[in-house]
């Protein structure tokens, strides 16, 4: 926990002195590990280290806002019809403008938080996190936790054919906390593996939502255009993406869940085979 909370630290001086996508994407993954390692330890904490928490939350958002516009301009840049290239020059400046004002907004709150005493929760949260608590603290290890997660959420989307889309979204957040939990685990080959299997999926999800909010930006500005060649080709891509993402998801949750036992044959039914035999 201190070693992230100085991960955080490192993080934060540099998003304020230029927010660039690295370091932004730094300090939100650094907050979502704090996250997963606070929900697994289950520490006793006061209101002041509460509150605390729920401004890094608002912090990831932020940083997140900021990460997306990212996403969406470099995978803009790689459509490939060259009929779109004045709607892509388009797109491309209403996304930058978007990304100068969202960390404009990350910036104002890191200086806000940079002076206040919100570090020092944070060094006092790391204290708390590591205090045994009887009936609080998880009674697994984090890389089994994190596949009891996996299994209970595999359960819970079932086996339907279709995910709606903001299912979907969920399912890679939810993905994200899992992973963050088994990195708690030592280093093992079994460990490296599951991580390995999660972020893949997580990737493919993560992949079609930003096609997905891209296009959306796209029909808001090009609507008015009955053959937009920028639309039409993001279009396709995000069905391809989205198929991609359902399929990964499957096998994932089948892998997952335990195979269907076999009904035990009674002996009454037992004995009716062998006569017949």
């Amino acid at each position: 926990m201190r070693g992230l909370n100085r991960d955080l630290l490192t993080a934060v001086a540099k998003v304020l002195g230029d927010a660039k996508p690295k370091g932004v994407h730094r300090l939100r993954t650094t907050v979502r590990r704090i996250e997963s390692l606070v929900r697994y330890a289950a520490p006793d904490l006061g209101k002041k280290e509460g509150r605390a928490l729920e401004t890094m939350a608002e912090l990831r958002k932020r940083a997140g806002k900021v990460r997306d516009l990212d996403v969406q301009t470099d995978i803009l840049g790689t459509l490939g019809n060259g009929s779109a290239t004045k709607e892509r020059e388009v797109l491309v400046e209403i996304l930058q403008k978007k990304r100068q004002r969202q960390a404009r907004r990350l910036e104002s709150t890191l200086k806000k938080l940079h002076g206040a005493k919100f570090l020092s929760r944070l060094d006092q949260i790391a204290e708390l996190a590591g205090v045994l608590q009887d009936g609080k603290n998880s009674a697994l290890a984090p890389l089994k936790q994190a596949k009891a997660q996996l299994v209970e959420m595999a359960d819970d989307f079932g086996s339907s054919e279709t995910i709606k889309p903001s299912r979907l979204h969920e399912a890679r957040v939810a993905l994200k906390r899992i992973r963050y939990t088994a990195e708690l685990a030592e280093d093992s080959a079994e460990q490296k593996e599951f991580m390995r299997e999660l972020k893949s999926v997580q990737d493919a999800i993560g992949d079609w939502h930003d096609w997905l909010e891209l296009t959306e930006r796209a029909e808001k500005r090009f609507s008015d255009r009955a053959n937009s060649p920028l639309l039409r080709e993001a279009r396709t891509v995000v069905s391809v993406r989205h198929s991609d993402a359902m399929s990964s998801v499957k096998k994932l949750f089948s892998m997952a869940q335990p195979p269907a036992k076999k009904p035990v044959r009674s002996d009454r039914s037992l004995r009716t085979g062998a006569r017949s035999a």
